[in-house]
């Protein structure tokens, strides 16, 4: 810290450029505010604090005669210097504030009558150029406030140096900004935090501070000058280690009065008397003058002796009245705090104790709960040990009931097998075992009938995907409206499991009790997803070669003894494998259901086509089937095939396009460039079949066929390129054991061999505890994911 007084006979130097000027007053509170806002504006700045003392006026003790004027005269001197090092303390206290925020601080202070003027005087004398003051008393402070309220702001506002920037701050908020007139405009622009970013350094610049005191000729004189200020250095010295030291200043101030007031006739008495005897020894002899003057010399030592005693002992006493004072207040303070302390705390040990008297409650109601809790618990056992027996026994009994029904259905079928040889008839020597399976397989195998694993529904039953004695099978539902005896049923399926052709859907099995057919499942789904999905669709060629195979299967039925009428030939029920061959499916359906069941059947489709489309509008109107009711189907079904449009004025449309000759227009191109001559014989063909009158239908065997076989031939060897291009062989350790699909989630058993996660979790959920490959009873239930092999089938499907 440094610190630069005006008073002394060289003038200071400062750094005007980096030193930003605080004008500090008497008043701690505001000064240490603007001192605060300064530091936080001006960072890296040096601060030097301003301050303008004001002498204290006593011009009552400089009148008298000449010896008590004298004495008068080193009083007030010895009182100016008290404040001056009153002064200094303060300016002392400010830097030391600023040292401890890492700010390089000076002190600059200067006498004189007017505060204003004084500024004004240290503003030209040191060329400040950075200068920050309060712009009104605190208490006149305001979110609005935007003028100066303080005569000395506003007269430094006018008269200080055009090239001093002034902040003029008021309770620690800037209110008034002012700048010279070349860079005002720049100032109120530029934020006050740039100017605080410059990159110069400090520099501390050592001044000594100088106290002139005025020199006397007069060596008496002299030294008792020296003397009072020893005495005020005392009052200085006492009132600095007191707790009261913050008043100094007011008391000291109370100091001239007192001297006035009971000193003044005394001492005027004392001095008058002096005086005249003064005179008379002048006018007498010279050396009798000097023993009178010595005489009043020492007379005037013993008052100066007595009004200093009387000066410590006032100023004692009341700094030792505001002690007690103080003293007292505290002591009631801390009583009264003693007490609210005693009443907070009685308080907090009430609330304690209500605390631990409904823990305890709430204790022993915890423990009357686990009580019940363990009870509940031990009754939710026994219920639990209560139903898993009786789980058990249910399942128990219906494995017997279903063993029971299949032994007795084996049994009427033994019946009737020996009726029938003992009658001679020749189809008993050929008598072929056909799978009867139980509903409570087909339960098992479909996952409890499991909505997710719904394939389609219509108005001829449901179909589900499922797994049936390790098999991947698609169990159709069959109306449960309609009204066949059960043995009449079971004799039905029989006949129609006996048809066997490659482009017609191998029959499984069945179950009498729900009225289920079992078909085998094939994976690429019907041709009418295939037809209405936008990618990856059907090459023209397999729809060629597709036709052709319906039209096979369709010719084996019809020339079969008797003759076998479909009835329901439509895309949903035309089948394809992996390799893309059809099969058609839902034979012998109609028969199963009666003509009275059809007519209810219409009124609970859920189709999402019309299936009246696909059907033979006189089988519509008369109920009666015949096989040209097939051909009509196959007919609409080329149609698709050619076009893949929707069913709605399929018919008229393609019958418009041959018309006009641009059979363009309504092929489907997404199978490929279709050969126009091939696709136009087609669509007439196709047209031929979709006659409402059964008789201008064509025949299968001399029409259609000789139309579709050498275009199958044709097509065969392309058609295979394209679907070994698309499946190649598939490596078997991919495939599912139980799906006989690439497996997307493999998990190993603890049989050694890996499953699909739903076909192997369906398998143990069901209650297996055995393994489907071995049958033998599993170790555990636990699956381990087999992250090896499902990298490998999708690196191996992103080579496809």
């Amino acid at each position: 810290m440094g610190s630069v007084s005006v008073t002394g006979e060289g003038e200071p130097v400062f750094d005007v450029e980096e030193t930003i000027f605080v004008a500090v007053g008497k008043d701690p509170k505001q000064s240490q505010r603007a001192l605060s806002w300064t530091v936080n504006n001006f960072s890296g700045k040096k601060i030097c604090l301003l301050h303008v003392h004001q002498p204290s006026r006593l011009l009552s003790m400089t009148e008298g005669n000449t010896s008590a004027k004298k004495l008068k005269q080193y009083m007030v001197s010895a009182y100016h210097e008290f404040e001056r090092r009153k002064l200094r303390g303060l300016l002392d206290d400010y830097l030391l504030i600023l040292s401890r925020r890492g700010v390089q601080a000076y002190k600059v202070w200067i006498e004189m009558e007017n505060v204003e003027k004084g500024i004004a005087e240290l503003i030209s004398r040191h060329d400040v150029r950075w200068l920050v003051m309060g712009a009104a008393a605190d208490e006149y402070y305001d979110e609005r406030l935007a003028e100066l309220k303080s005569k000395k702001a506003v007269f430094v506002c006018k008269q200080a140096a055009s090239s001093c920037h002034v902040w003029f701050i008021c309770k620690g908020h800037l209110i008034y900004t002012r700048g010279d007139s070349k860079e005002r405009a720049e100032i109120e622009v530029v934020p006050l935090l740039l100017l605080t970013n410059s990159p110069s350094e400090t520099k501390q610049s050592d001044h000594l501070e100088s106290h002139p005191i005025a020199q006397l000729s007069n060596p008496d004189i002299a030294e008792d000058v020296n003397k009072l200020e020893e005495i005020s250095g005392s009052f200085y010295d006492c009132s600095g280690e007191s707790s009261w030291s913050s008043n100094r200043v007011v008391n000291t101030s109370k100091l001239t009065p007192l001297l006035a007031d009971e000193e003044q006739k005394a001492e005027e008495q004392e001095d008058g008397n002096n005086y005249l005897s003064l005179e008379l020894a002048i006018e007498d002899t010279k050396e009798s003058k000097w023993k009178d003057f010595e005489e009043a010399v020492k007379q005037w030592k013993d008052d100066e002796v007595i009004v200093e005693a009387k000066c410590k002992a006032s100023f004692l006493a009341k700094a030792f009245q505001s002690l007690y004072v103080k003293e007292i207040s505290q002591s009631k303070k801390l009583e009264e705090a003693l007490e609210r302390v005693k009443q907070e705390l009685e308080r907090r040990k009430n609330e304690h104790d209500e605390f631990i008297k409904e823990l305890q409650m709430v204790q022993e109601n915890n423990l009357v709960l686990e009580s019940q809790v363990a009870k509940s618990q031990e009754e939710i056992k026994e219920l639990e040990e209560k139903i898993i027996s009786a789980v058990k026994l249910l399942i128990s009994f219906r494995e017997k009931r279903d063993q029971l029904r299949i032994e007795h259905g084996n049994a009427v079928r033994e019946v009737q097998w020996i009726k029938r040889s003992m009658n001679g008839e020749p189809s008993s020597f050929c008598r072929s075992e056909f799978p009867v399976f139980s509903f409570f397989e087909i339960n098992e195998a479909t996952n409890d009938f499991d909505p997710s694993w719904k394939i389609a529904e219509g108005r001829y039953g449901t179909v589900y995907k499922g797994v049936l004695r390790q098999m991947y099978v698609a169990i159709k539902m069959l109306p449960s409206y309609g009204t066949k005896s059960q043995l009449d049923f079971q004799c039905e399926v029989e006949i129609i499991s006996r048809v066997r052709h490659p482009n017609v859907a191998t029959l499984v099995g069945m179950c009498p009790e729900s009225r289920s057919l079992v078909y085998e499942y094939l994976k690429k789904g019907s041709l009418e997803d295939c037809l209405s999905r936008k990618e990856n669709t059907i090459p023209w060629q397999i729809r060629t070669s597709i036709a052709a195979e319906i039209c096979s299967a369709l010719i084996f039925l019809h020339s079969n003894k008797p003759c076998i009428v479909h009835g329901n030939v439509k895309p949903s029920n035309i089948l394809l494998d992996a390799n893309y061959v059809s099969k058609l499916g839902d034979l012998g359906i109609v028969s199963l259901i009666q003509k009275n069941d059809l007519v209810k059947s219409t009124s609970i489709s859920n189709y999402s086509d019309e299936p009246s489309v696909y059907m033979d509008p006189e089988y519509l109107e008369t109920g009666e089937l015949r096989p040209e009711s097939d051909v009509y189907s196959f007919g609409v079904i080329l149609l698709r095939l050619l076009t893949a449009r929707p069913l709605q004025a399929l018919v008229k449309d393609v019958k418009s396009a041959l018309e006009n000759g641009n059979i363009n227009a309504v092929l489907d191109f997404s199978a490929g460039d279709w050969p126009l001559e091939q696709a136009k014989r087609l669509a007439q063909l196709a047209l031929r079949c979709c006659n409402k009158n059964w008789l201008d239908r064509p025949d299968l065997v001399s029409d259609v066929w000789c139309v579709l076989e050498p275009m199958r031939a044709s097509c065969i060897a392309s058609a295979s390129f394209l679907v070994s291009k698309k499946l190649q062989r598939i490596p078997s350790h991919f495939v599912c054991p139980i799906l006989q699909e690439i497996m997307e989630n493999p998990q190993i058993a603890a049989d050694g061999f890996t499953y699909e996660a739903e076909a192997i979790s369906g398998w143990l959920h069901s209650g297996h505890d055995t393994s489907p490959m071995t049958n033998l009873k599993l170790d555990h239930c636990n699956l381990v994911p087999n992250y090896a092999l499902q990298n490998a089938i999708l690196e191996w499907q992103l080579q496809q």
